[in-house]
């Protein structure tokens, strides 16, 4: 089954993220950001930020409790200040400059996984090596299409290099036939 490689890699990024262990937060750098449509709610935590070189890919991840936010930017060649248009996740590494956003959150039934696709990721950088800037974005439910609004800035997150998933992704080699495939179009055996 085919994936996005956006939407799985936020995902899989926020998933891995909620381990507290694994994240070393710069005390300075905070994301905050608020959602209202089919669901709503708000976070406000520390943020991390890694640069992929051999990607060209900027995450920007915040995690508070079960919550978590990520915006992936996909700049020309180098992180700059610019506005990124928020595009599909499909498109994203493709569509440069662009942005790509994941939200997961937990309902009082079920866990929920957001992508952006549209909107804009307006990016300032300081001459200290850290980012700040704001989110605007829609972002449409995974497998559901439920739309929410997505509103938030980050502000003096330190770019660290990228600890983990730094790779070019393998090309699509057919049918995924493990355990932990996505459902196609949403549908469940």
């Amino acid at each position: 089954m085919r994936r996005s490689g956006l939407g799985l890699a936020c995902l899989v990024a926020l998933t891995a993220a909620c381990d507290a262990g694994e994240i070393q937060q710069s005390p300075a750098g905070r994301l905050e950001a608020q959602w209202s449509g089919a669901d709503s709610g708000k976070i406000s935590a520390p943020a991390t930020a890694e640069w992929c070189a051999d990607r060209l890919r900027l995450e920007i991840r915040a995690i508070q409790g079960d919550t978590g936010l990520a915006l992936a930017v996909y700049p020309v060649d180098s992180v700059v200040p610019d506005s990124y248009p928020v595009v599909e996740p499909t498109r994203a590494d493709s569509a440069r400059p662009s942005a790509g956003v994941g939200l997961r959150l937990f309902s009082q039934t079920a866990v929920k996984g957001y992508r952006g696709d549209s909107g804009t990721v307006l990016l300032e950088r300081s001459g200290t090596g850290q980012v700040s800037g704001r989110l605007t974005a829609r972002a449409r439910g995974v497998p559901n299409g439920e739309q929410i609004r997505l509103r938030g800035k980050f502000e003096r997150v330190a770019i660290l290099p990228q600890q983990r998933g730094c790779t070019p992704e393998a090309p699509d080699t057919g049918p995924d036939t493990t355990d932990d495939a996505e459902p196609v179009d949403g549908q469940v055996d």
